[in-house]
């Protein structure tokens, strides 16, 4: 029976690479993306993309015979025998970025059993980048192991700030972003929240902050188990565990997420 979690990670790692690959092969195409409004928040959207990559992924899931639950950004809930495991994905996280020929988004599929994350896969198909985590062993990109930045101020980071929910801890987000700006202005948005958290993760960012109002478990479950394993610090605006996916997402190395947590507490 499959359901170690260096297991459910190979079965999700292939499946990211293989959505990745489909993806990339869209995306190069002359053809025109087929392109619907969605509702969840302004300026959401859904592409015929993000459904052939559900597509890929849920039938990996199917033959793997694993009874489980599937949590898609797409379809929701589909029951498949099993609520002990659950796969939380996202077919396409920056789809925008997909629409307007931007290359930067990516598969992200996170891994819970019994309600705890413990994998997760997130594919670049541009760069050909794969990261993965699991529970107590670390992250890799392409097999070798990360490290967040050693970076200890915020006055010499390079930051990620998005915002899609004003939520209490942060009832104005462009103050927030105004507060970041006092201190560094390195400060970017590239449109992935499963990217920009393995962008910190790896070191190539010193930290992220993503305002939700409810964090969504398959854009973040993923990201935040590998940026906490390559050995970063991830909570809610609130300072408590991520795990319970409420509230917004602050991450970075250890002192950078100290100053981030100290700033949403003073606004």
């Amino acid at each position: 029976m499959i359901n170690e979690p260096e297991d459910l990670l190979k079965i999700a790692a292939a499946s990211a690479e293989e959505a990745g690959k489909k993806l990339l092969k869209l995306f190069q195409s002359s053809k025109k993306l087929s392109i619907k409004r969605k509702y969840d928040y302004p300026g959401s959207i859904v592409t015929n993309a993000d459904i052939e990559s559900e597509r890929i992924i849920l039938g990996n899931i199917k033959r793997s015979r694993i009874k489980s639950t599937v949590n898609s950004e797409e379809t929701g809930i589909i029951n498949c025998g099993s609520r002990d495991i659950v796969w939380a994905l996202d077919p396409l996280d920056g789809t925008l970025n997909y629409a307007k020929r931007i290359p930067y988004f990516a598969v992200s599929i996170g891994v819970l059993l019994k309600g705890e994350p413990v994998a997760g896969a997130i594919y670049n198909p541009v760069l050909d980048e794969m990261y993965t985590g699991c529970q107590r062993r670390g992250s890799h990109l392409n097999g070798k192991l990360i490290h967040v930045s050693n970076t200890r101020s915020l006055r010499n980071s390079t930051l990620i700030f998005e915002w899609w929910d004003k939520e209490p801890s942060v009832p104005n987000p462009l103050r927030l972003e105004e507060r970041l700006y006092d201190y560094t202005r390195r400060l970017r948005s590239p449109g992935s929240v499963a990217l920009n958290l393995c962008s910190v993760a790896s070191g190539r960012f010193d930290g992220v902050v993503t305002v939700f109002q409810k964090s969504p478990i398959y854009e973040t479950a993923a990201g935040c188990l590998i940026l906490e394993e390559a050995k970063g610090r991830v909570t809610n605006s609130s300072g408590n565990s991520w795990r319970k996916f409420t509230r917004s997402i602050l991450a970075g190395g250890p002192k950078v997420h100290e100053q981030l947590l100290s700033l949403v507490r003073r606004l």
